[in-house]
C-alpha cells in the first residue's frame, strides 16, 4: 500500500515543502516552476511583467506568423532542455540543421564555409597561447596577429566596444569562441588541436573537412514558439501553479516579506537586485540591435538555414530564414540600423550558398538592446552580487543562471541550486510539524 504522501505527490519526508515563488516567466522560469513541482513543491508562482510567458524567446505573431528575432530553435535528441520540456505536452519535431558563415579571404574575396557558424580566416594555424586574463582582448591575442586583428575588427563592428572591456565568456554569443584556420594543413591542425588544449579550445575544423558527419539535427516546436509558451502556460496551471501576468516585482518588497520556508529564484535581469542589497549595479555593454523580417517569394535552399557574416562588412551580422504560419520568412539581424535599399542585397548573398533567394515585402522592424554580451564589470558585479545574495539567504534565494549561456547549463545551474534548497526546507517543515 502506497504511503498518504506518495498519493498526494508530495515528497517521501511527508510534509508538504513551504513556497516558491519565482520572477521571469523565461525559459528558465518556466523550467524551474517545473522542477520545483518535481521536488516536492505545490505552492509555486511565477511573476511575469508581460502579459504572456516566454520571456525573449517569445516572438511577435503578426498575420499567423512569427517574428522571430534571431535563430530560435532546441537541440536534436537527447536535448535536456526538450526533454523537460516535452515531458509535460509540448511536441517537438527535428530537422537537419543547416548553417554557415561568410568571411573574407587573402584575396579580398567572400570566403562561405557551411555547416560552421565561426570565422574561417584565410591563414596559417600559428600557434596560440593561454589568454592572459579573462578579457575579450586576452582571448582575441591568444591567436597568431593576423587572427587577432581580424577578430578585433569584427567585435568593434559588431559590439562598438573596447575588446578590453569585454568578458571572453562573450566570445560564445559572438560565434568567434573558435575559429577556422583555412589555409591550415588540416592533418597538422588536428594534431595540434589532439596535443593541445588551448589549441583545441580556439581552433576548429569544420565538420565537413574532418571527416565527421556534417549533418547535424536540432528541433523546434511543433505550431510554432508562441504555441510552445501558451502550452506550456496550460500545463503549469493543470499543475496548481499560480501564473502572475503583467505585473512587476519589486525586489526590495520581496526580501522583506520572504518567509523561513519560502524559496525565491529570480529568474530575470538581475540588475534591480543590487541597490536593495547595498551594491552598484556594474557597467553593462550596452549595444541595440535591429532587426528586419522579409516575406521570401522564392528560395530554392534549405529551411530553416542561416548565415553569419563575419566580414565586419554592412549591416547584417547574420541571415535566418524559416517557415512559420505557412509562410517563409527571412530575418536579418543588423549591428546598426540598416539602409533598407542595399540591405536586400546583404540578404541575398549571405545566402547565396545555399540557394537563390528572391524577396517580397519588408513586414516587420524592431530593434531591441541585447543584454548577452557580458562585461569584465558585469562578470565582478554578479560575483558580488551571488555572494551578498547568499551571506543574507543562504540558499532560500536562487539566482537564475545568470552567466551561462547554453540553456542546458542555466537548467542545470538551476535544477542543482533547487535539489539543494529541498533538503533544508523539508527538514525545517518536519521540523515545525
Amino acid at each position: 500500500m502506497r504511503a498518504l504522501s506518495d498519493i498526494r505527490g508530495l515528497p517521501p519526508h511527508g510534509t508538504p515543502l513551504g513556497r516558491v515563488r519565482i520572477v521571469g516567466g523565461g525559459l528558465t522560469g518556466i523550467l524551474a516552476a517545473f522542477e520545483a513541482h518535481r521536488l516536492g513543491w505545490r505552492d509555486i508562482t511565477i511573476h511575469e511583467r508581460f502579459e504572456a510567458l516566454g520571456g525573449g524567446a517569445r516572438p511577435k505573431v503578426l498575420h499567423g506568423a512569427e517574428m522571430r528575432g534571431g535563430r530560435l530553435y532546441f537541440g536534436g535528441p537527447g536535448d535536456p532542455v526538450v526533454d523537460a520540456l516535452s515531458a509535460h505536452g509540448p511536441r517537438f519535431e527535428t530537422f537537419h540543421n543547416r548553417f554557415g558563415s561568410m568571411s573574407i579571404g587573402a584575396d579580398g574575396k567572400r570566403v562561405f564555409t557551411w555547416d560552421f557558424d565561426g570565422p574561417a580566416i584565410d591563414c596559417p594555424a600559428g600557434k596560440v597561447a593561454r589568454p592572459a586574463d579573462t578579457s575579450l582582448a586576452a582571448r582575441l591575442s591568444a591567436y597568431p596577429p593576423r587572427i587577432a586583428a581580424t577578430l578585433e575588427t569584427y567585435v568593434r563592428w559588431h559590439l562598438d566596444a573596447d575588446p578590453a572591456l569585454v568578458h571572453g565568456d562573450a566570445a560564445i554569443p559572438l560565434a568567434i569562441d573558435r575559429v577556422f584556420p583555412a589555409a591550415a594543413d588540416l592533418v597538422a591542425l588536428a594534431e595540434a588541436k589532439a596535443a593541445d588544449p588551448w589549441a583545441d579550445e580556439l581552433y576548429a575544423v569544420p565538420p565537413g573537412l574532418s571527416g565527421r558527419a556534417a549533418d547535424l539535427v536540432a528541433s523546434l516546436p511543433v505550431g510554432g514558439f508562441a504555441k510552445l509558451f501558451d502550452d506550456l502556460h496550460r500545463a503549469l496551471t493543470r499543475l496548481g501553479v499560480k501564473i502572475e501576468l503583467n505585473g512587476l516585482v519589486p525586489p526590495r518588497q520581496l526580501m522583506a516579506e520572504q518567509h523561513s520556508d519560502e524559496i525565491i529564484v529570480w529568474a530575470a535581469d538581475p540588475t534591480p537586485l543590487f541597490a536593495p542589497l547595498g551594491l552598484s549595479a556594474p557597467p553593462l555593454v550596452k549595444k541595440c540591435f535591429f532587426t528586419y523580417v522579409y516575406e521570401v517569394e522564392a528560395f530554392d535552399g534549405p529551411r530553416p538555414v542561416y548565415v553569419q557574416n563575419f566580414t565586419a562588412q554592412g549591416a547584417a551580422f547574420r541571415a535566418y530564414l524559416y517557415e512559420s504560419g505557412g509562410k517563409t520568412l527571412v530575418a536579418a539581424e543588423c549591428v546598426r540600423e540598416a539602409d533598407l535599399k542595399t540591405l536586400p542585397t546583404e540578404l541575398r548573398i549571405l545566402l547565396s550558398g545555399f540557394g537563390a533567394l528572391k524577396l517580397g515585402p519588408l513586414v516587420h522592424t524592431d530593434a531591441q538592446p541585447r543584454g548577452v554580451y557580458p562585461s569584465l564589470a558585469a562578470i565582478d558585479g554578479l560575483s558580488a552580487l551571488r555572494a551578498r545574495l547568499a551571506e543574507r539567504f543562504g540558499g532560500r534565494f536562487i539566482p537564475g543562471a545568470w552567466e551561462p549561456h547554453a540553456r542546458s547549463a542555466k537548467l542545470a545551474e538551476v535544477n542543482a541550486a533547487l535539489a539543494a534548497a529541498r533538503e533544508p526546507a523539508s527538514a525545517l517543515m518536519a521540523r515545525a510539524g
